[in-house]
């Protein structure tokens, strides 16, 4: 028997027969799954379908002035990256990097890249920005829901920071943990109007925000995901497979600033 949508009859009486009959044959159509005796326990689209509770998709970006190698969020969980600027742009895959780790690395001019990654994360949003140290003048930046060394060999004591083309002699580097609030706050600012296109993040920290000098907050303390297990068969896991990322306390670098942002 097909699914009958007239049945059970919404002016009559609640058939037990009817509701099981449908409820198989929504089972065999794999539109939901599970059942006990108090009802459904679990509805659930179809196979190629992935649950809250499992996997996400993510999104961040990095940023640049002058020419610089940036790690990208992600890394190798990341999709094929997208790049703009408002002048003339080179993108590569590396330029002049030393590396000993896998890094999933962009060199780029004067411009933005942003990149959407499978993740099952977000404890913790990261902002970090280069500048430099007697001018504090901006170099580069990256912001996403996961620390750099998240799909970057989730290690965070040999991917501390998303600058390939870190000098620790002129430059310094800012690190910002804005709230849930505060990041949908600006990614409100971000959205614009059907007739332009829409700003990135790091566009409108830079035009309507500013590093504030003056505050000091602690680091965070809290198990960040680096990273999802790599001794899995992703194809032959059944459905229902829980995803257990790995998860770390993310250690502060020596000579990173912990800062906010306040609005100009």
């Amino acid at each position: 028997m097909a699914y009958d949508s007239s049945k059970p009859a919404a002016s009559g009486s609640l058939v037990s027969a009817d509701i099981r009959e449908n409820f198989r044959a929504l089972k065999e159509d794999d539109i939901v799954e599970g059942v006990a005796a108090g009802g459904i326990v679990e509805g659930m689209l179809g196979a190629a379908s992935v649950t809250q509770a499992k996997l996400k998709t993510s999104q961040g970006s990095v940023s640049t002035s002058p020419a610089a190698n940036l790690t990208l969020p992600g890394g190798e969980y990341g999709f094929y990256p997208q790049v703009k600027s408002g002048a003339s742009m080179t993108a590569t895959i590396a330029n002049g990097l030393t590396s000993a780790s896998y890094v999933t690395n962009i060199h780029i001019i004067a411009g933005y890249t942003q990149q959407r990654y499978v993740t099952s994360s977000g404890e913790v949003f990261w902002i970090f920005i280069l500048r430099d140290k007697i001018t504090k003048d901006i170099i580069s930046m990256y912001q996403a829901p996961d620390h750099p060394c998240f799909g970057n060999g989730g290690k965070p004591s040999v991917i501390p920071h998303p600058f390939g083309s870190y000098d620790p002699e002129t430059q310094e580097i800012v690190v910002i943990n804005p709230s849930e609030q505060e990041v949908t706050e600006m990614k409100r600012r971000c959205e614009k109007g059907e007739d332009e296109p829409d700003k990135d993040l790091l566009e409108i920290i830079t035009e309507e925000y500013e590093i504030d000098e003056n505050s000091a907050p602690k680091w965070p303390t809290k198990e960040v995901t680096v990273g999802l297990p790599k001794d899995r068969d992703w194809k032959r896991d059944p459905d229902d497979t829980k995803v257990t990322p790995i998860k770390k306390v993310i250690p502060r670098p020596k000579g990173v600033l912990v800062k906010k942002l306040r609005r100009k």
